[in-house]
This record gives structure tokens, sequence and C-alpha cells, in this order.
């Protein structure tokens, strides 16, 4: 466990260096506001059809994280084959927003990338990207968007990027077949927070080591998503959406999470590798099949019901809404940079790719949105994608039962979007900060009211460091 506390001080260390840096761009940024690419004015086709095809031989950058990249790099291919495109991907390994962070200082060449929301936004106030605004038929792909994905992802009155996924990371998934092996039915499943923190003892009694596999996985979006998803869903906030003031208590949903995760944790009902664990050693960790519950993706609904990486394939649903919600919006887009001294033909063929990658190919199909549909039952913030009769029939056969399709839309629909944290500046630098917090917590048994106090005190110097008001 020292090891790993160590390496972790040094990852952490690193990153405030990098976080301090960008204090400084961002501080110069806001001075230089935002250039509009003025597309008419290169000479081309619209950018539609064949006339997503490069018009220079230059090369466009791309760059993505580390998940599925023989589909990434078979798209890839297929746009450079079909289009004589001339497009260079290559996947980033490690804490990916901060090295994307680290290239954009450095002005390393970077034109199309994936991120998340609060990345995105972060990456924008740097002054590092065009947005979606600049592309020429950004009506027609608001419209086919559904309103609480574009009102996620629009920052300062800008739609940043285009659609890679929708889903709700911490939607609460279940074992049946475990549960039916000490007696229990779905009839016994929690209705919320409360009630799933109240079982785990009784579950324990069953004769069942770790009951609850938690969100407390050692990534950046691990065991701080579970802190914000779980205070939302108690009904609380980490910080108002607007201003981005702290509204943490300890009488609240906050005191309330984390008095519940350190009885747990104290009682020895968590296992405690699950700090260390990075994302795929966590899905692993469930798809063992000895654990009851465990807050995941939407999506890996499908990958827990397949024999290949599941011990309880068949038997892995989802728990239903009953009144409170599971988990948080999580999302990704595809962004376009500013990249300097990038020529005209250049960012045309840049937003062509875009384009062609992030919404409709040279056949006018979502061809990318759904094939990641398809393979990995990613959702699409596009309305084309997920209403189509077809795309419903095949989340049906993917699910352990027909019924789970209804439970998870419901979870889906109900799903909250904490903008307080998620929509500002300081988002990525919070949630390492957060990161190393929540652990610490954890593992030297840090009071509650003491922790509150550290989380309140970091965003309220958050906010003045970056004059957010």
């Amino acid at each position: 466990m020292k090891s790993i506390k160590a390496k972790t001080l040094w990852l952490f260390l690193i990153m405030m260096f990098v976080f301090t840096i960008f204090a400084l761009v961002f501080a110069a940024s806001k001075k230089k506001g935002e250039e509009k690419f003025d597309i008419k004015a290169v000479k081309g086709p619209a950018l539609e059809g064949k006339g997503l095809a490069p018009i220079s031989k230059e090369t466009v950058h791309f760059r993505g994280w580390q998940y599925r990249t023989e589909i990434v790099k078979d798209n890839v291919d297929r746009y450079n084959a079909e289009m004589s495109g001339n497009i260079n991907y290559a996947t980033i390994t490690g804490d990916y927003p901060s090295i994307v962070e680290t290239q954009f200082i450095a002005k390393a060449p970077i034109d199309i990338l994936y991120a998340n929301p609060p990345a995105a936004c972060r990456y924008y106030d740097g002054g590092w990207l065009m947005t979606a605004e600049d592309l020429p038929n950004i009506d027609q792909i608001k419209a086919d968007m559904y309103p609480n994905i574009l009102d996620a992802w629009t920052y300062k009155g800008k739609l940043l990027g285009l659609s890679y996924f929708v889903s709700t990371r911490g939607m609460l998934h279940a074992n049946l077949k475990k549960l039916q092996q000490i007696g229990m039915t779905e009839k016994d499943l929690p209705a919320n927070w409360d009630e799933l923190w109240d079982q785990l003892p009784k579950l324990r009694e069953k004769g069942v080591k770790y009951p609850f596999l938690p969100h407390w996985f050692n990534e950046w979006y691990g065991i701080t998503l579970q802190f914000t998803f779980e205070v939302l869903n108690r009904g609380g906030r980490v910080a108002d959406p607007e201003t981005h003031k702290p509204l943490l208590t300890v009488d609240g949903p906050a005191g309330e999470t984390l008095k519940d995760w350190k009885k747990a944790w104290n009682a020895g009902l968590i296992p405690k590798e699950v700090l260390s664990y990075l994302e795929p050693d966590y899905l692993d960790a469930w798809g063992s099949g000895e654990y009851v519950y465990s807050p995941q993706q939407t999506y890996d609904l499908k990958r827990f019901n397949e024999e290949r990486y599941s011990n309880f394939a068949g038997y892995c649903i989802p728990v239903p809404y009953q009144g409170q919600s599971w988990g948080i919006i999580n999302s990704a887009m595809y962004l376009m940079s500013n990249r300097p001294g990038r020529s005209k033909e250049l960012t045309r063929d840049v937003m062509a790719f875009y384009l062609w990658y992030g919404y409709k190919d040279h056949e006018g199909k979502i061809r990318v949105g759904q094939r990641w549909m398809e393979d990995s039952m990613l959702f699409s913030a596009y309305k084309s994608v997920m209403e189509d009769p077809k795309n419903k029939e095949l989340m049906k056969k993917v699910l352990a039962r027909p019924k789970d399709y209804d439970t998870a839309l419901k979870i889906y629909q109900e799903t909250p979007y904490e903008k307080g944290i998620d929509n500002v500046v300081w988002s990525t630098e919070f949630n390492s900060w957060l990161k190393e917090t929540l652990q610490v917590f954890l593992s030297d048994d840090k009071p509650v009211d003491e922790t509150i106090s550290k989380i309140i005190d970091k965003i309220n110097e958050l906010n003045t460091r970056y004059g957010v008001k």
C-alpha cells in the first residue's frame, strides 16, 4: 500500500504542476477571444457527400484514448481508403486529459480528439478549440440531438463537439444469479442508496464476503464520480450549476454518502484492493461474479452478459429506477482544435473528416455512431440512431432479458448531470484532487466533517484562482 501511495503522490504532484501551468495559460487566453473559421473563404465543394474528401495533401492528426482502438483504426482506414484521406490516428494512454492538455501547451499536432465535457470546457477556456458552431450544417446536427445532451455539451453558448457516446455511469448492476443462490429475488433489489448500504451487512450474513464492488477505482473518473453521482442521486449537488459555488453539507447528501462509505469500509464489506484498481481490473472484478451489486456503465450490460467477459452471463441486470436516480450522465465528444499554423485548406480537411467521423459519412449515414451501437451498445446523442427500431431490437437481444431494455432506458432518462463541477474550467483539476482526498478519507480513516470542509475549501479556492463568478 505504501508503494501505491508513493506512486500516486508523484502522479498527483506532476498533475498539480500541469494545472498550475494551465492556470497561467488560461489567464492569458481570456484576452484572446475566439476566432471563427470562415469555411466560405476556402475553395472546395460543400462539406457533404463526396465533398467530405480532403482538398490538400496535409495530414490530419486524430487522437483518442484506449478503447476498442481496432475499431477506431478500421474506421480511419475506411476514410483514408474511400475518400483518399490523410488521417493519422494514435492512441494516448495514461491520464488522458492531463496528457492532452500538456500537448496543447506544447503546441503538439492535434487536430481532432476525444474529450469528456469537463475536459472539453477546460480546453475551450484554454483557447485551444474550434467549436461545432463552425460547421456549416450545425442547425441540422443540433436538431438531431436530444435536448439534455445538447445542453450538457453547450458551454458559454457554444456546442463544443459532436457525439462519440452517451451513457449512464454508475447505473447499478445486479448479479441475479448470486441473488438467487442466497435465496433472494428481484423484489429485494434496493430502491435507493440508503437501502443498498443498509442491505450489505445482511448479504454478508448470507455468506457473501464482499457484496458490493463500488466505483472507487484509481482513475480520474473512478472514486470521484461515485461521490458525485451518489450525492446527485440522493437529491443534492456538489456545486451550483451557474455560480459553481459549493453546496455540500455534513448533514446533507454529501455527509450521508461519506458516512455510509466509512461504515462499510471499516466493517470490511468492501475489498481494499479496489482503491488500487484501474478500470480494466474493476471490470474484471465485477465479471468474476463474486459480488451482488456494482455501479457500472449502461453499455457494459452487454459486456457482462457475454460469457467471454462474465461468469454470470445472462444474469447481469440493471437495478430499476424506483424514484431515485442511479448514476450520472457520462459522455464523450469529438472535438476540433484550432492548432496554430494550420493552413485554411488543412482546417477545411479537418472539418471534412470531423463531419464524416462524428456525424454523417459521404453516403449520408451515421456509420461510426451506428457501429459503436452495434459493437458496444454505446448510446448516441443523435435521435436518428437511438430511435431506429432496428437498434431497439438489437439492444434487447444483447441484454439478459428483453424487459431490461425498458429498465435501462428509464434509468437513462432519469439520470442527472452535474454542471456545477463538470462545465467549469477547473473540473479536471478538481476531480484529480478529489480522487486523492477521497482515497485518503478511506485509507487513513479521516473524519467526515473534515473531508467535507476540505472539498468546500478546494472549490472556493479554484473559483477564486480562475476568476469564476
